[in-house]
């Protein structure tokens, strides 16, 4: 890592952690009730080095008994906390597009990060709070557009799940294994093993 991507992530951390946001296992969470933590995520572009790196903020949310299950039953996921839900910060802001924050060499890095952590606390944090409790997340999250299609056949089932709806959980996960069962790229290999490892957990619906 240069020494200057390590000074802006160093300037964005500690302009966070007022915020509550510390970095745990390797990522950047603000505890929250109910297991729930807001999740920032730091993307850093170094096509301007050495001049100069720019930081994407990605703001989410984390559900701590959500991500050990998905943990344990997909080898397709980080084994970080990884938000079920996130948004780049520039798209929860009023222009609503990319945006990224820039570090110049010799340039005032603690103040550049403040202006991020800044828009964090007047965009991302009412993002957070409004997706932080798992009833409301759970209930929006199917007609949300947060989760992307082939995402669905393997987190939704867990939430239906968690939720005690194994009628439904167990119903989209046969009708994905339907789908993929004359497939045999690495999707359909990894829904089988998604699935088999589902059915251990939870059985089904009419055990």
């Amino acid at each position: 890592m240069t020494p200057l991507k390590n000074e802006a992530l160093a300037a964005c951390q500690s302009a966070l952690r007022p915020l509550g946001f510390v970095k745990r296992d390797g990522v950047l969470l603000q505890g929250r009730n109910g297991g729930a933590s807001g999740w920032i995520g730091l993307n850093v572009a170094t096509h301007g080095l050495p001049n100069s790196v720019k930081v994407g903020p990605v703001v989410g949310v984390y559900f701590t008994h959500y991500g050990e299950i998905a943990r344990a039953l997909r080898a397709d996921i980080p084994r970080k906390p990884t938000p079920i839900i996130s948004k780049p910060l520039g798209y929860l802001m009023p222009e609503n597009s990319f945006r990224a924050w820039e570090f110049p060499q010799g340039g005032d890095s603690e103040r550049i990060a403040t202006s991020l952590a800044d828009s964090v606390r007047i965009y991302g944090e009412p993002f957070i709070e409004r997706y932080a409790t798992w009833d409301f997340f759970s209930r929006e999250i199917e007609s949300s557009e947060f989760l992307m299609e082939h995402e669905k056949a393997k987190s939704l089932p867990i939430i239906f799940a968690i939720n005690g709806d194994l009628a439904q959980a167990n119903s989209i996960v046969e009708s994905e294994l339907a789908r993929v069962s004359d497939l045999d790229d690495i999707y359909a290999r990894s829904y089988r093993d998604f699935a088999g490892k589902f059915f251990d957990r939870f059985g089904s619906a009419v055990d």
